[in-house]
Order: C-alpha cells, then sequence, then structure tokens
C-alpha cells in the first residue's frame, strides 16, 4: 500500500505546475502603455515630460451634437493666452456625439497643465473634380467656416469666461460648451482666426 508521502507528490506536483502556469506569464508579459511611456523617458533624461491633466467633454451647437455635413468637421484648438499669434498645436476633432477628450502621451490623458484660450470651427475639405482629395497626402481643412466664424477668434475668446480653461491635475471630463449658431450674422475673421486645420 503506497505511504501517504508518496500518494500526495502527484498533488503537489499538480499545485507546482498551477504556480508555475499562473508565474510565467507575468514574467514575460508585454509592457502596458503606460510602463512603456516611463521607460521612454527613463531611458532619455533629457526628453522633457509635460504634467498632464484631463481635458475631455463635450460640444454642443444650439443645443445640438455637431452635424456633419458630408466632408465638414468640428474641431476644438487650445491656444496659449501668451503667444495667441502662434498656430496651436493642440487641436483634435469633436465626435459625432459631441464628445472630445485630448491625449498628449496616452489615450486620455489630457494636456499639459496650464491655461488655454479655447476656440472652435467647422470646416471642410476641398472638393477637385468631384473627388475629395486628401486620400494619401495630408488633409487640410478649409472654409467657409459653418459656425458663421463666431467662434473661431482667440483674441476674443480670451475676455470670454467660457473659452478661458485652466487646467489643473488631476483635469476634468465634463466640460460643456454649447456654441449658439442659428439666427447669428455671421463675423469677419480675426488676425488670429483658425481658417484651415490639417486633417487627423
Amino acid at each position: 500500500m503506497p505511504s501517504l508521502a508518496r500518494r500526495s507528490c502527484p498533488l503537489k506536483c499538480l499545485v507546482g505546475f498551477f504556480v508555475l502556469a499562473i508565474a510565467l506569464p507575468g514574467c514575460y508579459r508585454q509592457k502596458t502603455d503606460k510602463e512603456a511611456l516611463d521607460q521612454y523617458f527613463k531611458s532619455n533624461p533629457d526628453a522633457k515630460r509635460f504634467t498632464v491633466a484631463r481635458f475631455a467633454g463635450t460640444v454642443t451647437i444650439d443645443g445640438l451634437p455637431p452635424e456633419k455635413k458630408g466632408a465638414s468637421r468640428l474641431f476644438i484648438l487650445l491656444n496659449d493666452p501668451q503667444h495667441l499669434e502662434k498656430l496651436p498645436t493642440r487641436f483634435m476633432e469633436v465626435a459625432e456625439d459631441g464628445s472630445f477628450s485630448f491625449m498628449t502621451y496616452l489615450a486620455g490623458d489630457g494636456v499639459p497643465v496650464g491655461k488655454y484660450v479655447v476656440e472652435f470651427v467647422q470646416l471642410h475639405l476641398p472638393r477637385q473634380g468631384g473627388q475629395i482629395r486628401g486620400g494619401g497626402v495630408a488633409r487640410i481643412y478649409r472654409g467657409p467656416d459653418d459656425l458663421k466664424n463666431l467662434y473661431n477668434d482667440p483674441e476674443k475668446h480670451k475676455d470670454i469666461t467660457q473659452f478661458v480653461v485652466d487646467v489643473a491635475e488631476p483635469g476634468r471630463d465634463d466640460y460643456q460648451f454649447n456654441l449658439s449658431v442659428a439666427g447669428k450674422e455671421p463675423a469677419s475673421p480675426g488676425r488670429y482666426s483658425a481658417t484651415i486645420v490639417p486633417g487627423l
């Protein structure tokens, strides 16, 4: 009759197998995006890493989500209030449901903390010969602005509380911008107004 010790060996071996099976994936698992990002800056100490905070929310036009008319797109742009003459480097297309969520390093992580002047513009892809240009090349969206140039002038927006945001950690994902357009007279673009936007 086998001893108790000898009968317990298969059980110990089975437990050991499962422990090994669980441990091995952890040893060789792929790094998460955040881990890869942390490793990049650790390996490149001279690279500047910005402190970022969430900047996300919704945009409505006359109380409704933005309407996509053919090749038109609604963009939200963030301007440096100290340098309105510079083209904003942080911008994105607003989704069909009106949502937006900025990204600097990782999806949804936001923008570098600080103050921004927000502007909006709804532009179009030019058509040539019945075809939308931009298949394999950089797409450039151009006017006319479907928002009638009412919300694309950072010089005006810098004095309107609604359009000046101070992004601080941890940030917010509930920003709301309601743009009233119906019934308003078109405005002329300002000297720093966004009238063209590179496609994303």
